[in-house]
């Protein structure tokens, strides 16, 4: 008997700029994998994470609600148990579920709905009972994969942990992936695989770093720019990239960064063999995203915690044989959190409780198009950083700042979101309307001031995890699998 109900192969990368793809336009990186599932399926040019920051953009992609919906803005903060996310939709239908590599869930409750884990997460260092392991896995790096200026300083050619864990979820995958055609089952599944990459450190393969070494210049660096809006100021500062960092730091980062996007490249075109080889292919819904951009950069920041396009915009395909127009390209405003509802939606199943996310179904199949062309993220910090948020509606892009002058660009005319129009008569009453839906439901003291007492329970509670680090690591945080992966490998950085 024929299934009937579609597999999901979710495929999660960290830290993608949503333009660094050949598919994409760039006409320097090398993606051919990535490129390939945009021609067989549909690509969305203006899909965005809710927050550029990893673990609050992936809870709320896990529970397909906002951020402030869930009280997470930050990557110390766990996600409750008892809050559901789309895996638990797709287990309580009938469906397999399993995560294999990342996905940032924070605490012991490594699952979130997935009944089966492949491979553990990569350690953090922000992740308290697992924080001990990153120097196993980074060793001398161990203080690059944050936002600081020695993640620049530190870059270039070599070999780290998080390439070796990359390709153990590959691998893990893959074997999965063989293991389910051989058996023949009728049952489906849900299967999301998670890479560190191209997060920093920004250190490259070699041979990756060599295809790069040629095609950037230091005239292809992007020029700082000196009027930013101060919330971009202080994290400029905050993150050591003001002064502008050496340009040949700048230099080898990007260099690496594009190496990175192709060392994952890679990785995804061997897992998309292995589901075509184990006869897979046909009636499995295929899904790349990113959980946030990189600046790379771009107005002389780097990393993510910006709305700027290149932090808050990420890439975003779904591809099914036979039901999705091959080579689509779609320029609706959509989220990462409406994937759950859509892949809910086109699987057939139950409306998860409590989404805020919106299935995009329609965009993809038939013809209705009818889309509220809209797509929120929000952002705060701890300590006194301005808690914001951003909307974009259709080609308008307001950034809101608590007790700060907003900002508004048109995005087709100003794409490098270089000239603010807010405060101009012409754009009053549009600017009326975008700062209404910014603060509909979403009450930017209220955040604020959770912000702050957050800051001093994590004080007291870091003060313990200091005191009293655990013996032995949960077996979820960091596999003994995992761990031989790691050992056997030798972190470096090449001159």
């Amino acid at each position: 008997m024929k299934q009937k109900s579609p597999n999901i192969l979710l495929i999660m990368s960290d830290q993608h700029h949503a333009g660094l793809m050949s598919c994409a336009g760039d006409l320097i990186a090398e993606t051919p994998n990535i490129d390939r599932l945009a021609q067989q399926g549909a690509r969305f040019s203006n899909a965005y994470c809710t927050f550029p920051l990893c673990g609050p953009s992936r809870m709320s992609f896990m529970t397909c609600r906002h951020p402030h919906e869930i009280c997470l803005w930050d990557n110390e903060s766990q996600l409750n148990s008892d809050t559901p996310t789309f895996a638990h939709s797709f287990l309580s239908a009938g469906y397999d579920t399993v995560l294999s590599g990342r996905m940032h869930f924070v605490g012991w409750d490594q699952r979130h709905g997935y009944a089966q884990r492949l491979i553990s997460d990569v350690p953090q260092s922000a992740h308290l009972a697992a924080g001990w392991k990153l120097r196993d896995v980074l060793g001398d790096l161990v203080d690059t994969p944050g936002m600081s200026l020695t993640g620049l300083l530190k870059s270039g050619p070599g070999r780290t942990g998080y390439h070796a864990y990359d390709e153990a979820v590959t691998h893990t995958t893959v074997e999965w992936l063989r293991q389910r055609g051989l058996s023949k089952q009728d049952k489906p599944f849900l299967l999301t695989v998670g890479y560190a990459a191209p997060h920093c450190p920004f250190v490259a393969p070699p041979a990756d770093f060599e295809t790069y070494r040629r095609r950037i210049a230091y005239s292809d660096l992007p020029l700082p720019d000196e009027a930013l809006h101060p919330a971009n100021a202080v994290r400029r500062q905050k993150f050591g990239t003001d002064p502008a960092p050496p340009v040949d730091a700048q230099w080898r980062s990007r260099v690496a960064y594009y190496g990175l996007c192709t060392f994952l490249d890679r990785q995804v075109g061997v897992v998309l063999s292995a589901l075509k080889q184990a006869e897979l292919e046909t009636n499995t819904i295929v899904i790349y995203c990113s959980d946030h951009g990189e600046m790379l950069g771009e107005h002389g920041m780097w990393w993510k915690s910006t709305f700027y396009d290149g932090a808050s915009r990420v890439p975003l395909i779904v591809a099914w044989p036979d039901q999705i127009t091959a080579g689509k390209l779609r320029p609706e405003n959509v989220s990462l959190m409406d994937i759950g509802p859509t892949l809910i939606d086109l699987a057939g199943l139950d409306v998860l409780p409590g989404a805020s996310g919106r299935s995009f179904r329609s965009l993809l199949i038939g013809s209705d198009t009818r889309w509220e062309d809209t797509a929120f993220a929000e952002y705060a910090e701890r300590g006194n950083a301005t808690v914001c948020r951003m909307v974009r509606s259709g080609p308008w892009k307001y950034n809101y700042y608590h007790d700060m002058e907003p900002e508004l660009f048109h995005l087709p005319d100003d794409p490098g979101e270089t000239d603010n129009l807010s405060g101009q008569v012409s754009y009053r009453d549009l600017e009326r309307h975008l700062n209404e839906l910014v603060l509909r439901n979403w009450n930017p003291r209220n955040v604020s001031q959770y912000m702050k007492r957050r800051n001093q329970e994590l004080a007291l509670i870091g003060d313990w995890v200091n005191s009293t680090r655990p013996l032995e690591p949960d077996p979820l945080w960091f596999s003994e699998r995992l761990e031989n992966w790691v050992a056997n490998d030798v972190t470096r950085l090449e001159d």
